[in-house]
């Protein structure tokens, strides 16, 4: 009797295989982005192995959780959770903009805040700026092109600002400045400067994801009632 392939033998299998490979690449670059995560994985791996390094790569991996004090950075990780709901709803409105109206104004103010707002998430997450400054850059030289870059975005985009409740905006970026002046003159106090530092900046994020949803929903929702009545 003729031997049957495998996958013949099993048709649902094949079926379902069918099924995952034309879905998995139906979205634009899913397959490039995962192959790539791979390699990159497989590399760490052979160099853990060769250079016996598998120590340094797990660190990569480890979580800063400190038994004793397991409320230790938990308001530093909720700031970075905060960080990234702007970042992602500004790119995603972009997203769905563009498919109508690829210069519209609001789709490009969407794009530059996404744009901006990455850089200082970048910035906080990896201590950019630390870095920068142990390399001999000044800090307040960075602090300068920071604040030049968000005085820039104010007055490209303030016509646009101005027709939204842009007051929680304004808002956090005030407090932002405070929170970085703080890190420039730290006071005696551990306690003051925890607050004037990481809770003003912990405040301005609140202020900042607020307002993005806000207008973010507004533009997606007027987005799609225009589709209805085309």
């Amino acid at each position: 009797m003729k031997h049957l392939p495998l996958f013949d033998k099993i048709p649902k299998f094949s079926k379902s295989l069918e099924v995952v490979k034309k879905n998995f690449f139906r979205v634009r670059f899913l397959a490039a982005f995962n192959i790539l995560t791979v390699v990159i994985f497989g590399a760490l791996s052979v160099y853990a192995k060769l250079y016996n390094q598998g120590d340094g790569v797990e660190r990569l991996f480890s979580d800063p959780f400190n038994f004793w004090f397991p409320y230790e950075g938990i308001l530093t990780g909720v700031s970075e959770v905060l960080w990234c709901i702007p970042v992602a709803i500004c790119a995603f409105t972009f997203g769905v903009l563009r498919q109508k109206e690829p210069r519209s104004r609001s789709g490009i103010f969407f794009f530059f805040s996404a744009l901006l707002l990455g850089v200082f998430f970048l910035d906080d997450r990896f201590r950019m700026t630390l870095i920068l400054s142990r390399l001999g850059i000044s800090i307040k030289l960075i602090y300068f092109c920071y604040g030049s870059a968000v005085f820039l975005y104010g007055v490209k985009f303030w016509r646009y600002i101005k027709t939204t409740p842009y007051l929680p905006l304004v808002a956090a970026f005030l407090l932002f400045a405070i929170s970085r002046f703080e890190d420039i003159f730290e006071s005696q106090s551990q306690g003051v400067h925890a607050m004037l530092e990481d809770g003003t900046k912990l405040l301005a994020l609140l202020n900042l994801a607020r307002y993005f949803w806000h207008v973010c929903h507004q533009e997606v929702w007027r987005h799609l009632q225009q589709r209805e009545e085309h």
